[in-house]
């Protein structure tokens, strides 16, 4: 049991490094960004196979968006956070992000529809 937390702990600490070097300068504060990064590193280590940046693909940012959604009370997020969380994955990823995904219009129901 100490083994898999020991992995799991690797596992974030070298995801953390890729992500964090391939930070674009923005406008969005360090502290912010920092928050934002840890519990996408959190999340890929806990409840994922990924183990490198490269693994990331489309479907795992759609599970993290879902994770957001359904946990935001308990991560204390709001929904600019997820939205500026998920615009960050799009820069610091250098992918295209589905346009639902960073729809946070009154019409997207898909998102609203997980927000209870």
């Amino acid at each position: 049991m100490k083994r898999a937390s020991v992995m799991r702990e690797q596992i974030y600490r070298k995801l953390m490094g890729e992500l964090k070097s391939q930070l674009q300068p923005s406008l969005v504060s360090n502290a912010k960004t920092s928050k934002w990064l840890h519990l996408f590193c959190m999340y890929l280590a806990n409840y994922t196979e990924v183990k490198e940046k490269k693994e990331i693909d489309e479907e795992i940012i759609q599970e993290y968006f879902s994770y957001l959604t359904t946990n935001y009370k308990r991560l204390s997020l709001g929904l600019t956070d997820i939205k500026r969380s998920m615009q960050l994955l799009e820069e610091t990823l250098n992918m295209k992000i589905e346009a639902p995904l960073l729809d946070f219009s009154l019409s997207n129901s898909s998102l609203w529809g997980n927000l209870k």
